[in-house]
């Protein structure tokens, strides 16, 4: 289950690479509340990817934020932030 909302995530943001007119905020919403529904249910921190600068991008869904781990410090965002940050070119995965 975790594979695929994984792979559908990189799918969607290399298609994005690809297409960027066309509109992806939506389809990533939807991927990332499976993603949600899912931590919600294991109460544990899910790996998403790594960042093509070799960045992990965690889910913690106790918080229910993304978090970026940055050395020596981590960046959180709520679902509309880390959307708005894919879109606009940061956190992409490799």
């Amino acid at each position: 289950m975790i594979n695929d909302i994984q792979t559908d995530l990189r799918d969607l943001v290399y298609l994005y690479k690809e297409k960027p007119y066309l509109p992806f905020w939506g389809e990533l919403f939807s991927v990332l509340q499976r993603l949600k529904k899912v931590g919600k249910n294991t109460k544990s921190i899910i790996f998403l990817y790594e960042t093509e600068t070799a960045i992990p991008v965690f889910y913690h869904p106790i918080d229910n934020r993304f978090c970026i781990e940055l050395p020596g410090f981590n960046i959180f965002l709520n679902q509309e932030e880390f959307i708005d940050s894919i879109l606009e070119g940061r956190f992409w995965p490799k």
